[in-house]
């Protein structure tokens, strides 16, 4: 994790560009890179390509592309390390940044399920319950990923498996992971919409070991970090960054055919029937926030990290230090003192 030197130049980096072509207006504009994490393919990244598609951003004053990410600690590394001021990334990756020293800054929740998840094995494999991987070896995508943490928690948390007797083991990536489980060297993988509807199109069927959201009813997946330097010197370019965003899923909730042939179009080599249903399949309005965190997402979230060992028994989350729900409105504050 980058250190204290290699912050203050980042935002050194970002005061340069505040008089060239990049950078952040007084009046809420900004031009330049942000990032969410596995951009630009899975289901966080649909709300940006309806905005960016419609225009919101650009009716804000924000002329902004995306750079993608692997996901976990590495979207925090990300934003931190490239002086990106904005990113959308997993939660669990972002409070163990803060502990760890980094400074940034949690301005909004932007995702509360984790029911784009499953855990597949190959067709026909002994491996067709979550019982069955009594004993055996789970496949998750990058550590302080959300595959990580929901992988522990779901094991942890079910009466029919010893999480104890569970190995997990660190892939890269989704398709690591079902390439390891088709060759035997892993009992069940990780994968996601749109990715699974995608292969189910393609009739690569996988067989189903369990979903997550069967197990796991709220989790705050992602959150969108922000360089407190940005939130002390420009609250207005991060209120209309969530303002856009806000809109992107407003739209998408009242438009999903539309929304799944724009998200397809911006994913590229998915179509628009298999976003169609990936989109059906998380249930937007469940899915995605326009900001606002969950009390039992976050919850759910703390029991994760200490499952997987990302926070010591004794250590305690400063929520309200990592967290500011001041761009949020009043009515969609939380009390922290409820996780």
């Amino acid at each position: 994790m980058a250190g204290v030197g290699a912050i203050a130049g980042c935002l050194d980096d970002l005061e340069q560009r505040l008089t060239g072509d990049g950078g952040f207006g007084d009046d809420g504009t900004f031009t330049g890179d942000a990032t969410v994490t596995h951009w630009p393919d899975l289901m966080y990244n649909a709300p940006y390509h309806v905005a960016l598609e419609n225009g919101y951003f650009e009716e804000e004053g924000i002329e902004i592309d995306f750079v993608g990410s692997e996901g976990g600690g590495t979207t925090v590394r990300n934003v931190v390390d490239g002086g990106l001021p904005f990113g959308e990334v997993a939660t669990p990756a972002a409070i163990n940044a803060y502990l760890a020293g980094t400074p940034i800054v949690v301005v909004a929740g932007a995702t509360r399920t984790v029911d784009e998840i499953n855990w597949v094995a190959p067709t026909g494999s002994e491996i067709e319950s979550i019982e069955d991987l009594e004993g055996g070896t789970m496949g998750f995508t990058s550590a302080g990923s959300v595959t990580e943490t929901t992988a522990a928690l779901v094991s942890s948390n079910v009466d029919e498996i010893d999480p104890e007797s569970v190995e997990f083991q660190e892939m890269g990536g989704v398709g690591e992971g079902v390439t390891a489980v088709e060759d035997g060297a892993i009992d069940a993988a990780a994968n996601m919409d749109p990715i699974y509807s995608d292969q189910q199109e393609e009739e690569e069927t996988w067989q189903v070991v369990f979903w997550a959201g069967d197990y796991v009813d709220r989790f705050q997946q992602t959150s969108i970090i922000v360089d407190p330097d940005v939130v002390e010197e420009y609250p207005d370019a991060v209120e209309t960054y969530l303002d856009a965003r806000a809109q992107g899923i407003e739209s998408l909730r009242e438009d999903p055919e539309a929304a799944a042939e724009v998200f397809s179009d911006g994913a590229e080599g998915f179509s628009t029937e298999v976003m169609r249903d990936a989109i059906e399949n998380v249930d937007p309005d469940e899915y995605y926030t326009t900001g606002e965190f969950d009390v039992e997402g976050l919850q759910n979230v703390e029991e994760a990290m200490y499952a997987t060992d990302l926070l010591d028994e004794d250590e305690d989350i400063p929520w309200d230090e990592i967290f500011d729900q001041s761009f949020l409105d009043e009515d969609d504050h939380i009390d922290f003192e409820e996780i």
